[in-house]
């Protein structure tokens, strides 16, 4: 957890940077979505035996990419904190796995939880 904090605290860093400087490019959600699309081909590659240094360090450039999206998403008001959706990923998780028991029913169950979670997404942007 103290690692993810300091990775937050420099992409906070970065971003103050990247608005210095004022390049287009740094700020459009697409450019960093690309650099991510292109980060998960690398990761591809990666994954084989006796490649552990290689392949997480192609994981941590997926994991930049995100974070720095997310705060060039916060900028914008699109999305609130890194924790606001950690928060709502663990919410949504915890409801989805800790239902199943490693049986024939999972899928089912799998299924009826996420069909409930649209239709409480739903309802909340109906709030929003």
């Amino acid at each position: 957890m103290k690692n993810l904090k300091k990775l937050i605290a420099l992409t906070e860093h970065k971003q103050k940077i990247d608005l210095k400087r004022g390049e287009a490019k740094y700020m459009e959600s697409d450019f960093l979505l690309d650099s991510i699309t292109e980060e998960v081909e690398e990761v591809r590659e990666e994954i084989k035996p006796n490649n552990l240094a290689h392949l997480e360090d192609e994981l941590g450039d997926i994991l930049w990419g995100w974070l720095i999206l997310v705060e060039k998403l916060k900028e914008r008001e699109f999305v609130g904190s890194h924790e606001d959706i950690f928060k709502r990923t663990l919410k949504k998780y915890e409801e989805r796995i800790l239902p199943l028991n490693g049986d024939e029913n999972d899928n089912k169950i799998w299924k009826e939880v996420k069909a409930k979670q649209k239709i409480m997404l739903e309802e909340e942007m109906r709030w929003q």
